[in-house]
């Protein structure tokens, strides 16, 4: 099974992008370094006002691209994938149906994928921004991609750098699916591809 879902109102995502990610760093930093490091980069009113409608995707691109700058790939890496089970975190306590959340976990795994899948597809405006998301539910897991990711567009590397949407994927998909689950980026359009490719076993 294969299905397309165009990101719809291609230059917005959903604010947790950048709540979650504040949070993330806050976590890893602490409340005032983060506020220091925001005002820097001229966002204080993200530690202060944070967003509570969909946002314009290049602040979310923007930050990625700030906290880069300042820690490393790798270290950003690691907030970016706490921003992403962060975001999971939210969307599963408040966007997930409770009778959803009772009943996936007791279907069959592809059966459970294909819906789930389905549903985040339905929603993927929210969170690909200008992205395109795509999935197919195989034997043993699936395989997702996200053309135009906000997370690496723009960015040349030689291994996948799309944390955030790694920690997003695998953090709805355990508690939904199996706690066994494993998400990778597996191929990533900073390399020179045409998606980013993430495998779900």
């Amino acid at each position: 099974m294969h299905a397309t879902h165009p990101a719809v109102g291609a230059a917005r995502i959903g604010p947790n992008a950048l709540i979650q990610t504040v949070a993330a760093l806050e976590e890893e930093r602490g409340p005032q370094e983060t506020r220091r490091f925001l005002r820097r980069i001229g966002r204080g009113d993200l530690a202060e006002r944070p967003p509570t409608h969909m946002v314009d995707e290049l602040a979310f691109i923007s930050l990625i691209g700030a906290i880069r700058a300042d820690v490393g790939v790798a270290a950003a890496g690691r907030i970016l994938a706490r921003s992403g089970e962060r975001t999971a975190a939210y969307v599963l306590a408040n966007r997930i149906p409770a009778p959803a959340r009772a009943v996936l976990p007791l279907l069959p795994r592809r059966l459970g994928l294909r819906l789930l899948l389905g549903a985040i597809g339905g929603h993927a405006w929210t969170f690909a921004g200008g992205g395109r998301f795509s999935y197919a539910v195989e034997r043993g897991g699936a395989t997702l991609r996200l053309g135009s990711c906000p997370e690496c567009r723009g960015m040349a590397a030689t291994e996948p750098i799309c944390r955030y949407y790694e920690g997003c994927f695998q953090g709805l998909l355990r508690p939904l699916i199996d706690g066994r689950i494993v998400v990778r980026e597996v191929a990533c359009a900073a390399q020179g591809g045409d998606a980013c490719v993430f495998e779900v076993r």
